[in-house]
């Protein structure tokens, strides 16, 4: 109330009588109506009534009128204001993004000192051959000055992506700030003076901000450019410093293939060894250190599966162990003993195949640790004169690689090559005559035929040294020691796979096999005849491809193969079909190594409690193949929207055509999920009983008690009633029906059978065993006798005992077991004889 007072106080007694026009026409509109009513009807006169509806009429438009253009007037108010809020909100975080990224900073310093080094870099590897241009051109020098600059333009195509996604990241954000400062909703000024003031200070702060924000981002995609045409005019000087040492590779290959001298006054023009070798080891650094950069992929991949084949080779071993044939074994294996020297020695040996272009450096590298994992397989898997022949070898072969890491021309180097060509022909000689005295492995196939190319090699150098040939003698020589070194790795990787792959396989064979297989481990490992062409083609490979000839011949091949064609809307290259095709080839080889480590195999069982992993294993091995599935569409570059729109499309197909399959698929995945058996379960199924082997996805495998194995189908397995013996518990019930002659003591029977199952120690107290009359037969009265047994492996074997100790105390108690017989009463025939009396009177 004192609220009213005090505001009725400073308010004029007028202000009570105030309307607005709405109001004053609404009034009057009830004034009206209520004279209206008030008149009597014959007071009315038709055209005064008249006249006052078209006045109403005329109220009630304008009206309407008024309120509709009030309502207009304030939605497109609204609309305004929300447009330009959301303008204002989306210009905001443009500029926002582009403030935190040039607080992050790029790195213009990083770029700026990589591309000087690799400019640093060029020079020193072009030295001499592009710049200040030496006759005196080895063919290693120009081989490894062409894979440097390789790995150099590798290097700057790296840098140049990372500028050019950096410069198109910030050239977008300008884009999209400009797009939306020019936005004509930002020029549209609100009629009210509260939104306009509002309006007016959003703009103030907004284009201080846009204009900091553009001289910002101006500078930054300004010095990022300048990068980036600094790195490509880089490259093209890289691309152009290649073309010219090709050329000269090219011309110096002629030269040495027409067996000329290419070393003419060798004293005048010969380089100091100190200089050779700081200029070969500084190319060598350098290609070694980029190479290893630009295949980190590659390499990682060649690490994780020398630790997977290791792990894998344990586990082979730990399932020996427990399966007590380790011990027993005469010949336990190299690989097993030596588990992470084989690996490293199968690993590096496949692997090097798949790197590209590897130059000699790193090659020497991965040489170096295969023979150190070969000499330790060795120590004390053959004889000592053997394991002299391989350390010999391999030590010529270290210095052969240190020859052939020096890149220029020395007098003193080119002695060197002469000294191991006479005394590799000298140590090929001595093991080639004295083969078929000192030991049979010096006669395998394999070994003698490398042993004929060394020499022959070793023989041609020496004579081409001689006659001042270097660049080829130096070639021959080292592609001699090259290839025994091939030769020892690629034949005792191909043996060791070999016993990887028997080894696994013994463990799931029958007794019979592991028997003739246990004959076989002593004997010496021989090469396959058909393998020698793949050795062949092998050796070829690894010792020629950094040849200007093999790349000459193998970049058109390997253009092609990664050369990305188009069918239709579908891109595809054949290194994208050879990597789907692997890694579909990998995850179900994946899929198979884990089913086969997780299972106990060769009596690791030994009667001990299942370890439930049968259900499991498969959802793994379904999880696998399903991921490998996935990774290798990925990798095609199919999309993931298109793989579901494949499968969804060929599912209606695949679901008429293959019922059966996809019943069994579908099968196998309730299988895994319900887990209704497990592996090492005892199971009846369409008359069949047995352990249950394995589970697969589509089958399964009962082994029955006859030994053989069958397979059914997992929809079998759930559409028919299927009996798990074991699946609760392990314990079973087994009865014995028997019987005994009328006339005996019941009573001392059953005490007798009670007595007997309470004596074995197999016979399970609790439940307790039961005897049972069960009826009057023929010839006996029948028992039965009922037991539980603590595993249904031990039922027949108490059968067994019982029932010969049931026969040996009812003979101590005089109780007889009768067995069905029938007596025989033959009557004459009365009528037959009648007749021959008469026949006789």
């Amino acid at each position: 109330m004192q609220f009213f007072m005090k505001n009725s106080k400073k308010r004029p007694f007028t202000d009570f009588f105030y309307f607005n026009s709405k109001s004053t026409y609404v009034v009057f509109f009830f004034i009206l109506n209520s004279i209206a009513f008030g008149q009597t009807k014959e007071a009315v006169n038709k055209d005064t009534l008249a006249k006052e509806n078209k006045q109403l009429d005329a109220l009630m438009q304008q009206l309407n009128a008024e309120s509709l253009n009030e309502n207009k007037t304030n939605y497109e108010f609204n609309v305004l204001t929300n447009k330009q809020n959301s303008s204002f909100n989306l210009l905001n975080e443009e500029i926002q993004k582009a403030n935190t990224i040039l607080k992050e900073g790029i790195d213009y310093k990083g770029f700026t000192k990589e591309l000087e080094l690799l400019v640093e870099w060029k020079e020193k590897s072009v030295k001499g051959i592009v710049q200040n241009v030496s006759k005196m051109q080895t063919a290693r020098d120009l081989t490894t000055t062409s894979l440097l600059l390789k790995e150099l333009l590798k290097r700057t195509d790296y840098q140049l992506d990372r500028i050019s996604s950096n410069n198109k990241s910030l050239s977008e954000i300008q884009r999209r700030m400009d797009s939306l400062a020019t936005d004509k909703i930002f020029y549209q000024i609100p009629a009210q003076e509260a939104a306009k003031k509002n309006y007016y200070q959003r703009m103030v702060l907004m284009a201080k901000d846009l204009n900091i924000a553009n001289t910002n981002l101006k500078n930054a995609i300004d010095s990022i450019q300048k990068l980036e045409v600094n790195g490509k005019m880089f490259k093209f000087s890289l691309e152009s410093d290649l073309a010219v040492v090709n050329n000269a590779r090219k011309k110096l290959s002629e030269k040495v293939n027409s067996i000329s001298p290419d070393i003419v006054d060798a004293k005048e023009k010969s380089l100091s060894f100190v200089e050779n070798f700081v200029h070969s080891f500084t190319k060598g650094y350098l290609l070694f250190i980029f190479y290893f950069a630009n295949q980190t992929g590659i390499l990682s991949l060649l690490l994780l599966f020398i630790i997977g084949l290791t792990l894998y080779l344990r586990v082979i071993r730990s399932k020996y162990k427990r399966a007590n044939l380790y011990e027993n074994l005469k010949y336990p294996g190299n690989v097993l003993n030596y588990p992470l020297a084989a690996s490293i020695l199968i690993m590096i040996s496949i692997f090097q195949f798949f790197l590209p272009s590897p130059p000699f450096v790193f090659s020497a590298f991965l040489w170096i640790i295969a023979g150190l994992a070969l000499t330790l397989i060795l120590y004390k898997s053959v004889s000592k004169y053997l394991f002299l022949i391989w350390i010999a070898f391999f030590v010529l072969n270290n210095l052969a690689f240190q020859d052939n890491l020096l890149l220029l021309y020395t007098v003193s180097e080119s002695r060197f090559v002469l000294f191991l060509s006479v005394i590799g022909l000298a140590l090929g000689l001595y093991v080639f005559l004295n083969r078929k005295k000192k030991d049979k492995e010096i006669q395998e196939k394999s070994f003698v035929i490398a042993l004929l190319v060394f020499m022959v090699f070793e023989f041609s150098a020496m004579v081409l040294s001689f006659a001042n040939c270097y660049n080829l003698s130096k070639i021959l020589m080292t592609y001699g020691y090259f290839t025994i070194l091939i030769a020892y790795q690629l034949i005792w990787s191909f043996g060791l796979s070999l016993d990887i792959l028997n080894f696994s396989k013994y463990l799931s064979q029958s007794e019979e096999d592991a028997l003739l297989a246990e004959e076989k481990e002593g004997e010496s490992f021989k090469v396959p005849s058909f393998i020698y062409v793949l050795f062949a083609i092998a050796w070829y490979v690894l010792i020629s491809r950094n040849s200007y000839s093999f790349q000459s011949f193998i970049e058109p091949i390997s253009e092609a193969f990664y050369e990305e064609k188009q069918f239709g809307e579908f891109k595809f290259s054949f290194n994208a079909i050879f990597l789907f095709f692997f890694i579909l080839f990998m995850s179900g080889l994946s899929a198979k190594i884990v089913s086969f480590l997780t299972t106990d195999n060769k009596g690791a069982n030994n009667g001990t409690p299942k370890s439930g992993l049968g259900s499991w294993l498969l959802l793994i091995r379904i999880a696998i193949i399903t991921i490998g599935v996935l990774i290798a569409f990925i990798s095609v570059g199919i999309p993931m929207d298109k793989i579901a729109l494949m499968i969804s499309a060929l599912s209606v197909g695949i679901g008429f055509g293959l019922q059966n399959v996809i019943n069994n698929l579908v099968s196998g995945l309730i299988i895994a999920f319900e887990k209704p058996i497990n592996l090492d379960d005892i199971v009846e199924v369409g008359g069949q009983t047995g352990k249950m082997k394995s589970i697969g996805i589509r089958s399964s495998v009962i082994t029955t008690w006859d030994g053989a194995d069958v397979i059914i189908p997992n929809g079998d397995l759930l559409s028919q009633h299927l009996v798990n013996w074991t699946m609760g518990s392990n314990r079973r019930r087994f009865e014995i029906d028997l019987g005994v002659a009328y006339g005996s003591d019941l009573n001392e029977v059953k005490t007798i059978l009670i007595e007997i199952l309470m004596q074995h120690e197999l016979v399970l107290k609790n439940p307790a065993p039961m005897v049972w009359v069960t009826k009057f037969n023929d010839s006996s009265i029948d028992f039965a006798v009922k037991y539980w047994v603590p595993h249904f492996n031990f039922g027949n074997d108490v059968r067994n005992d019982l029932i010969i100790a049931i026969d040996v105390a009812f003979k101590a108690n005089g109780i007889e077991i009768p067995f069905p017989q029938q007596d025989l009463h033959i009557r004459p025939n009365v009528s037959n004889n009648n007749d021959e009396n008469l026949d006789k009177e």
